[in-house]
């Protein structure tokens, strides 16, 4: 991902401070701080738990973006967006303190204005104190650092300033972005994938006898969607999941539409979600965990699942060479 930065500031939004400290000159960005804010900008891309959000009609925040962004309009907006953030952290009460980074940049020769709020960690790091009677190094709890590396930052919006639409994450307590934007935000990657999840297995439940083999195969048909085109066809896996029972498929995409679920197609770029279809988990009522392959899950060579007379179920694992103890 090819990101030029235009414009950028850091703003400081400290409850303790009883104001936001405002920056009054841009960022300065050396090739470690771009890169720092390019990551977390691609977190936000690829996050399955960010969603796509529109502003609604009479949005502020609008009205301050379509206009063309120069140095001095950039820096007001910049302005703006952290006094509004700041109040709403004074009246919501559940917002944390930390930074906000306001980006303007261009990613395919498309221009975007990106709001990130890094929220302050706890730390220790050392401290030094000279005086004259020498040097003394101290350990001591910083409190105000930055998520980085495998930490993933909670809050942010990227707005596309060609179409106006938005990209946000907000996994903060409040959920308080879409406010704060004046945004209608639809259902993320992960939260459509849970609702599909939910709606198939209750569908399962009502219809079939043997629901770990068909929720197997619903597992099975994500997971090889996922690994030939990135994508989840919603209604072509239920379709290959239900097979010729029509009616339970049509049961199934009825729930759905009772929720409010308008993706056909969901887009998936996490290998973390893909990798989570590659296997079925099951848990037995005597305590068993067992984890399996999705593709072997489906096959009698390797799994048979036999159904006693007793109503009980049993579990036949075949042609194991080895087993290794983990």
């Amino acid at each position: 991902m090819s990101i030029n930065f235009n414009h950028t500031i850091i703003h400081v939004l400290d409850l303790s401070l009883h104001m936001p400290v405002l920056s009054t000159n841009l960022l300065v960005l050396s090739d470690e701080t771009e890169s720092f804010i390019t990551k977390h900008l691609v977190k936000i891309f690829d996050n399955t738990a960010s969603c796509r959000a529109s502003f609604t009609e009479n949005a502020e925040l609008l009205q301050l973006l379509n206009t063309t962004l120069t140095k001095d309009s950039f820096y007001e907006l910049s302005c703006s967006m952290a006094n509004k953030y700041y109040r709403y952290m004074t009246e919501y009460g559940n917002i944390p303190a930390g930074d906000l980074i306001i980006t303007h940049f261009t990613l395919n020769d498309e221009p975007f204005i990106a709001a990130l709020k890094l929220n302050y960690k706890e730390a220790f790091t050392h401290h030094v104190e000279t005086n004259s009677e020498g040097t003394t190094t101290k350990i001591i709890k910083h409190k105000g650092i930055f998520p980085s590396g495998s930490k993933q930052i909670e809050e942010g919006a990227i707005i596309n300033l060609n179409n106006f639409e938005v990209v946000m994450l907000d996994q903060s307590k409040g959920n308080y972005l879409p406010l704060l934007f004046d945004c209608q935000t639809n259902l993320s990657v992960k939260e459509t994938l849970q609702v599909v999840e939910k709606i198939a297995a209750e569908v399962i439940e009502t219809h079939y006898d043997n629901q770990t083999e068909a929720l197997s195969e619903l597992k099975n048909n994500i997971s090889v969607s996922l690994f030939e085109t990135q994508t989840i066809p919603i209604q072509e896996v239920l379709q290959k999941t239900f097979g010729a029972h029509e009616d339970v498929y049509e049961n199934c995409m009825e729930k759905l539409e009772e929720v409010g679920l308008k993706e056909t197609t969901i887009e998936v770029s996490d290998t973390k979600l893909t990798n989570k279809f590659a296997s079925h988990r099951l848990k037995t009522d005597t305590g068993i965990e067992l984890k399996f392959p999705i593709p072997l899950f489906k096959n009698p060579d390797y799994i048979e699942f036999i159904n006693n007379p007793d109503g009980t179920l049993s579990i036949m694992i075949k042609n194991i060479s080895q087993i290794t103890n983990k």
